[in-house]
């Protein structure tokens, strides 16, 4: 085939196991599983019984696989669906008369999606978790599954080698205890990357502050080898980083990345840089970059395909049932239509033959090895944009009745085509800037001081089950969640909570009185890097 379109997807939620229900806690995990999990699964299934194989490349982070596969929260999990469905039979049972002459049919149809949602989970994913399905499907060859460290840390800002080395080390070997398969390639946290060099210091007020909120922060004294060394030394041969990266390594002029949507760049300028891997400076380790150009067509800072008038609007929820009714009608209206099941359907065919027009259109001129990385939050299908699962088996059927473009993950297209060029890549990631703005605020530099202090101490921690204990919520302290949350405005006080609630329970297991095994999952044995990192 003249080129190929590489899916990937990034499943990860911080650990909110027992750290609270509703608004914010396990019905994060819950919405997510029902709203795209399971229908991902139903997807992939049936596209590998069709003998489909090098469909999508799959990131499940380690603290989300650990989540997935726990017995507790699988009979959470299975209890609130149930749950569900009884607020739906109430909402259409005590709804006025007019209301179920306008809703009645979506009513209908949410109730045989939660019946089917029911029949799937106690199928054998009640027993098996939901990691499972996901790591079968790679066995098959339908699926890669991608890797990362164990709690999703901003690796970009962590000065302690050791400590980059123990989430590093716990994360791949979480996911080879869940799957039975030991990662090659990575989804790197918040796609962050810095060079070699002195490590920049967001506990320190910035140098200064962009208007974009990039900070110019001082550096450390810690002088460590850049990213992708750490990743080789642990076998890792491939990561994922945002594309932006990439182009500015290659000479590429500055761009509103925002508004790249279908703004197909011409062959033969430094934007050609990503339609293939590239090697990292004078590593082994090759890094693949989004292509925004064409991701953007989906889903952008701007639109997409997700706000189509026919399809199911997020935003407008029933607060009786907690039930999305209503299409999207009108993006400036909080007039909405009944959502129209049939309607939709009709939409996620034509959006499936656009993308695919787009797709061949960008790699008609290009050589034979040109891999299109199509990036994406998993929870975009599906819960984000309920047709997201239609829209995705769509593409992939489309695809394979032409001759132009197929589908590949990331290990596939690496062993077709394996890179020869290197780049050296500046500090970077996907967020504001492209920098660490959405991470380093004056409201989050009490986080970064603490963790600092934390880390100091974890250093000087004996061995034995006090050291265990604390290196666990030393790593969940260390998730780039929290900051995120709170620079974002996102749920900003339950990140601070957590955040406290951590730094609780680290200094509490330094005094050797937290049980060992707070806030792990019943559903394997913690590495032993839990107990002191390499």
């Amino acid at each position: 085939m003249p080129g190929s379109l590489a899916f990937v997807l990034h499943s990860h939620l911080p650990w909110l196991r027992q750290h609270g229900v509703f608004p914010v806690g396990e019905e994060w995990l819950f919405q997510s599983w029902s709203e795209s999990y399971l229908p991902l699964i139903r997807v992939l299934d049936g596209l590998a019984d069709d003998g489909f194989t090098d469909v999508v490349t799959l990131g499940i982070t380690p603290v989300l696989a650990e989540q997935m596969a726990d017995p507790y929260l699988m009979e959470e999990f299975h209890g609130w669906l149930g749950r569900r469905q009884l607020d739906l039979r109430w909402t259409m049972s005590a709804a006025p008369a007019s209301d179920k002459a306008t809703l009645g049919p979506v009513w209908e149809h949410h109730w045989q999606r939660q019946a089917q949602l029911l029949e799937q989970l106690e199928g054998g994913l009640l027993d098996t978790g939901l990691v499972e399905p996901f790591a079968r499907l790679a066995r098959r060859g339908v699926i890669q599954l991608l890797g990362g460290p164990a709690t999703h840390p901003y690796l970009p800002l962590m000065t302690d080698p050791a400590l980059i080395r123990g989430q590093i080390a716990d994360g791949l070997a979480i996911t080879q205890s869940l799957t039975g398969i030991r990662p090659t390639g990575v989804w790197t946290p918040e796609c962050g990357y810095r060079p070699a060099g002195r490590v920049a210091d967001p506990s320190e007020i910035p140098l200064h502050v962009a208007d974009d909120g990039t900070p110019t922060l001082p550096v450390s004294t810690t002088d460590l080898p850049g990213i992708e060394a750490f990743w080789a030394e642990a076998g890792v041969s491939h990561l994922v980083l945002d594309g932006p990266t990439l182009a500015r390594a290659a000479g590429a002029p500055p761009t509103d990345w925002g508004s790249t949507a279908r703004d197909l760049p011409r062959v033969g300028t430094p934007m050609d840089v990503l339609d293939r891997p590239v090697l990292i400076g004078d590593s082994d380790v090759a890094a693949f970059g989004r292509n925004l150009a064409v991701a953007y067509a989906v889903w952008n800072p701007t639109g997409g395909y997700p706000a189509d008038v026919w399809y199911r609007d997020f935003h407008a929820i029933d607060m009786e049932g907690g039930y999305k009714s209503w299409r999207v009608t009108d993006t400036t209206s909080l007039i909405k239509e009944p959502y129209d099941p049939a309607a939709a359907t009709a939409r996620v065919a034509d959006h499936a033959a656009d993308f695919i027009g787009l797709l061949s259109e960008h790699i008609a001129p290009r050589p034979d090895d040109t891999c299109v990385v199509a990036a994406y939050d998993t929870e975009l299908f599906g819960h984000w944009w309920y047709e997201g699962p239609q829209w995705l088996d769509a593409v992939v059927r489309g695809l394979a009745a032409q001759a132009d473009v197929g589908t590949t993950t990331l290990a596939s297209s690496l062993r077709q085509h394996p890179p020869s060029t290197s780049l050296a890549l500046p500090e970077s990631s996907w967020g504001w800037g492209k920098g660490h703005a959405a991470w380093v605020t004056e409201e989050t530099r009490w986080i970064w001081r603490e963790i600092r202090r934390a880390e100091e101490r974890f250093s000087m921690l004996p061995g034995g089950p006090s050291r265990r204990a604390a290196w666990r919520q030393l790593t969940l302290l260390q998730a780039s969640d929290w900051p995120f949350m709170i620079a974002r405005e996102q749920s900003a006080q339950y990140a601070v909570e957590r955040v406290k609630t951590h730094l609780a329970r680290f200094e509490q297991a330094c005094r050797g009185t937290l049980d060992p095994d707070t806030d792990l999952a019943a559903a394997h044995t913690p590495p032993a890097s839990h107990t002191r990192p390499a």
